[in-house]
């Protein structure tokens, strides 16, 4: 067996790590953990200019370049080439100001492609971008310059740079200048502002996520008072609100705070805002800051709905915050901040090794105050030929070694040995999930699938496994750093028991959970529960009783609907009210599953408001509950999906690190494809004996 199962720095750990290190380039350390994405910094000296990097990920909006950086010669002059390039600009020259900068960029006709800048800027969502630009021809060099509205140059994004030239099929700049406008305004007059946050109930003092923004939209930064919060191996105090979050007004940085903070701040009157999570109603108000005075604004926030008093604690599949002690107290009060009380911090691998790495693991590895946790988890192996998998609650790390990387099940099946919880990522459709989801599901060592993310919920996936009568549970991940903040999208399990991670742990495997960003749920059916089964005679009448909720300051609930067997055969319109319930009649003429889920009105593509339950089994006289006139077409689409997997030529280029393992991947797939064979053989049989049994119990 391939699998590497060692304990944080033990010794089969450190001989695991030697035999790595012995054959790849392993990232180094930087300010927190190795380094995940691509970061190298150019020896390009340019005035005003104090790093310049090549980069696969700015902070400033562009993301997953994987182009990597070289030098060229171009008229005599040396230029950067590559996919995306960052610049820190001197803080000597400029820091925090507020004002038009010119930018001009001398670039290679030749090498360059359509090119996007973008910019720390102030107010709106803090992220200024140009249009695409069309690079001109016709010589060998050009030059363009743009003015960058209201330009920061606060180091915000990566390594502290403050602007990014990206293009997806690569450009080649040969110089670059930065020029300031200098019409900042000078400030001169400072008060003090003081902000305490207590919940509303129990006056006790709790961690939250804070606006402040003056009348232009300029968020001060952020004082030492602010949790510091670890951004791959960057440190920061300010993050940026995707749009998928619910957030009261345009503009879009904010701060974590744990209970009390204190700043120096330009005298003026300051709009804030003031959330924890998705079941406290959100502060939004005006601040007066006086000169030399101190204002202290005490915000006591009311929950709009108690969870955790009905029984329902939310987690987060899908953390990446590397830990160097399971104490971590900044990265429990930005999970606590955002009221999720199972942060699952995973431990990211590849073939070539390991980021985002957690200290310890099982129960040594879980740091919990007051009803929040932080636990140790990891998503490996993971590929673009086959997808990204997640395992929760593990008692050590499990690593496969590069010969074997492939082959997943042994990771599923080990992590079950150890009592985890296995599952696919990024909904099984980025990075050809649904092939590694093909193969393993049928060998019943898939717990979950990760369905909501990143504003999206797809269902055809999920429910054509349901459909064959495979038991898979929803889960909901919010892959910080790379998608959004912690929590922003989550999943709810009930707990019949005094709050513990391993009771929350026994809950979700159980089924007892549903994923959202915004709505809350309730079901039954005929008195049963999500995840449970309901045995019943044919033609037995199945009363459905639901309920869904949503916090109006987050959306406006539009609608409750009851699925069967993916098909929406009931619903209720909330008609304006924030809870809507749903009562309703089924005859169970054959097995079958339902579910419900809720819709608020935002409903754009790509940042809807959702809420999902894991499904009730209806099992009528003992009879599996697959969809049986649908068998037929989903085994084939699962076998097709199978030959995919083995036909389709790996694509080393479209990895996430491929500076990392594109040699890996393009040497030993061969070898590896002959591995993965008996399996998926063994797959393809148990679909086509499914196939059989649908064909045999079906009427004449």
């Amino acid at each position: 067996m391939r699998l590497m199962a060692c304990g944080f720095l033990t010794a089969c750990a450190l001989g695991f790590v030697i035999a790595v290190l012995a054959t790849v380039d392993v990232r180094p350390l930087h300010a927190h953990g190795t380094e995940a994405r691509y970061v190298e910094e150019v020896d390009w000296p340019t005035p005003r200019i104090a790093h310049t990097y090549g980069l696969s990920y700015s902070e400033l909006g562009l993301g997953a370049y994987r182009n990597a950086i070289e030098m060229r010669t171009v008229g005599g002059r040396q230029c950067v080439e590559g996919g995306l390039i960052g610049f820190d600009v001197d803080d000597d020259y400029g820091f925090d100001v507020d004002e038009s900068v010119t930018l001009t960029l001398t670039y290679a006709t030749a090498f360059t492609n359509p090119f996007v800048v973008v910019w720390d800027q102030n107010g709106g969502n803090s992220l200024g971008r140009t249009e695409e630009i069309q690079p001109e021809t016709g010589r060998p060099l050009r030059t363009i310059t743009l003015t960058l509205d209201r330009a920061r140059l606060a180091g915000q994004g990566t390594r502290g740079i403050d602007i990014a030239v990206g293009s997806r099929a690569g450009l080649c700049l040969c110089d670059v200048e930065v020029v300031r406008s200098g019409t900042t305004d000078a400030q001169t007059a400072f008060g003090r502002v003081r902000l305490e946050v207590t919940d509303a109930a129990s006056g006790e003092p709790m961690p939250a996520r804070v606006g402040l923004y003056d009348s232009t939209g300029r968020m001060p930064l952020p004082s030492d008072d602010a949790i510091l919060v670890h951004r791959f191996t960057d440190e920061v105090r300010r993050l940026w609100v995707s749009p998928r979050a619910f957030w009261p007004v345009e503009h879009r940085q904010a701060f974590y705070m744990n209970g009390s903070y204190e700043a120096r701040v330009p005298a003026g009157t300051y709009e804030l805002v003031v959330t924890r999570g998705i079941e406290y109603r959100i502060h939004h108000g005006q601040v007066e800051v006086r000169p030399n005075e101190m204002r202290t604004v005490p915000i006591a926030l009311e929950r709009y709905i108690d969870q955790p008093d009905r029984g329902w604690y939310s987690g987060d599949a899908h953390i990446h915050i590397q830990r160097d002690t399971t104490q971590d107290e900044a990265t429990w009060a930005q999970v606590a901040a955002e009221d999720v009380h199972v942060g699952n911090l995973l431990q990211m691998g590849n073939i070539a090794g390991t980021h985002f790495g957690q200290p310890a693991w099982g129960m040594a590895g879980r740091f919990e105050r007051d009803g929040h946790a932080l636990v140790s988890g990891q998503e490996d192996p993971r590929t673009v030929h086959r997808g990204h998998t997640i395992h929760h609650n593990l008692q050590q790390p499990l690593h496969v070694g590069p010969e074997g990387y492939f082959l997943y099940h042994e990771v599923f099946e080990e992590s079950h040995r150890q009592g985890g919880l296995s599952g696919y990522a990024h909904q099984a459709e980025l990075f050809n999930g649904r092939r590694g989801i093909a193969l393993d599901v049928p060998f019943g060592i898939v717990d979950f699938v990760e369905v909501l993310q990143q504003g999206r919920l797809p269902t055809d996936l999920w429910y054509g496994f349901l459909n064959l009568g495979y038991k898979l549970l929803p889960a909901a991940g919010s892959d910080f750093p790379y998608m959004d903040l912690p929590g922003v999208v989550r999943s709810y399990v009930k707990i019949d028991a005094p709050f513990s991670v391993d009771a929350w742990f026994d809950a979700f495997r159980a089924g007892r959970l549903y994923v959202t960003n915004g709505p809350m749920l309730e079901v039954t059916a005929n008195g049963r529960s999500l995840g449970e089964e309901l045995h019943l005679g044919r033609g037995a009448r199945v009363e459905v009783v639901a309920e869904a909720s949503l916090n109006p300051d987050l959306d406006r609930l539009d609608r409750l609907e009851l699925v069967v067997h993916g098909e929406v055969v009931a619903s209720e319109s909330a008609n304006g009210r924030d809870r809507v319930q749903l009562r309703t009649t089924l005859t169970a003429d054959r097995s079958l599953w339902l579910a419900v889920r809720a819709f608020g009105e935002r409903q754009e593509e790509g940042n809807i408001t959702v809420a999902h339950s894991a499904p009730i089994y209806v099992i009528v006289d003992d009879q599996p509950f697959y969809q049986d006139e649908r068998v037929p077409e989903l085994v084939a689409l699962q076998r097709a999906r199978l030959r995919e997997l083995l036909t389709e030529a790996v694509d080393p280029d479209r990895d996430l690190e491929p500076w990392d393992t594109r040699s890996l991947l393009s040497e030993l797939w061969p070898a590896q494809r002959r591995l993965l064979e008996p399996r998926v053989e063994e797959a393809d049989a148990r679909y086509r004996a499914l196939l059989a049994e649908v064909d045999d119990s079906s009427p004449p």
